[in-house]
């Protein structure tokens, strides 16, 4: 696969099933990615293994979002997972993942970017910045509030397309969740963000 080819299934495939297809091909030019294969989240609130967890994270996207890092950065926002799962100790029985979007972030800086340069693939600093801002913040908690614009501009966004970038991928990954009560207010809040209300929140900091 080469890397046009990989930009556009990822923004332009029409379902699960298609994306899943081509999953050796995409392994075939990131590597890393196979780790994610049939990955036991071992969580009550994730009914997919990692990797159809993450197509449905893809397919979810908007498809007019109009940065190729948006998609990437979908593709591995879970990449931490795998390497930071903790056995639980509660009555639940949920493994934990802490940490995993900074551990994310870490091997795709220093382990996915290298290795697609040695490939002949180079991002730009700019694309860079935004791919590692999508990958390690695509768990945070955000609020209707400017308390939580403010943070997520200290934490690299930019931009308001790449803050509801942002959001418009938390809402993909929360609807790639069961639909228990925390997520859909999760889906609720930074679908908000990803339109109106976050652009109103965004421009009152301008002001």
């Amino acid at each position: 696969m080469q890397w046009t080819e990989l930009i556009n299934i990822l923004k332009n495939a029409k379902d699960v099933e298609e994306l899943n297809g081509r999953r050796e091909e995409i392994a075939g030019l990131i590597p890393k990615v196979r780790i994610m294969f049939d990955f036991d989240q071992r969580h009550e609130a994730h009914p997919y293994d990692l990797w159809m967890h993450t197509l449905h994270v893809i397919i979810d996207l908007p498809k007019s979002c109009d940065d190729d890092m948006l998609y990437l950065g979908a593709l591995l926002h879970d990449i931490g997972k795998p390497f930071t799962q903790r056995t639980s100790d509660r009555a639940d029985g949920n493994a934990r993942h802490p940490n995993h979007p900074a551990e994310g972030a870490r091997i795709v800086c220093q382990e996915i970017i290298p290795d697609l340069e040695g490939k002949g693939i180079f991002l730009s600093d700019n694309e860079k910045k935004r791919l590692l801002y999508y990958v390690e913040h695509h768990d945070d908690t955000v609020g209707l509030d400017v308390k939580s614009i403010n943070e997520q501009r200290d934490f690299g966004a930019s931009s308001l397309v790449m803050f509801q970038n942002l959001m418009h991928l938390e809402v993909s990954d929360a609807l790639a969740h069961a639909q228990v009560p925390y997520v859909v207010r999760r889906v609720e809040t930074c679908r908000a963000l990803a339109g109106e209300e976050g652009k109103r929140l965004w421009q009152g900091l301008q002001e």
